[in-house]
């Protein structure tokens, strides 16, 4: 057995993993440098492992279904709904649809 200077037994076998582990982080870090580069600029959340990387792009939490449609992306009279342009879902980070007037309020046709 090995023991240190305060006469606690030392674990060899863990200097052995914790060298292991720092190798295949470093390999994961060079296998996936391009595509964690490209997720940066983006502006992605990156979940890292040593052996994955999850990418996953913010913006989706803005994505709440349409309460107009219930999310089936029809109105009642079965046409697209006007609230959702018949995607089911509404992007809360884009201004709301403003509605066209049929006739021009005034100044040139």
């Amino acid at each position: 057995m090995h023991f240190n200077n305060k006469g606690v037994r030392n674990r060899p076998r863990t200097g052995l993993r914790m060298r292991i582990v720092a190798r295949l982080w470093r390999i994961s870090e060079a296998a996936f440098a391009e595509v964690d580069a490209f997720a940066w600029v983006q502006g992605w959340q990156i979940t890292r492992t040593w052996h994955t990387h999850t990418y996953r792009d913010r913006r989706f939490d803005a994505l709440i279904s349409c309460r107009a449609c219930a999310a089936t992306g029809r109105s009642p009279t079965d046409r697209p709904c006007e609230e959702c342009r018949g995607t089911g879902r509404v992007n809360l980070m884009e201004p709301p649809i403003t509605r066209r007037p049929e006739q021009p309020s005034g100044g040139r046709p």
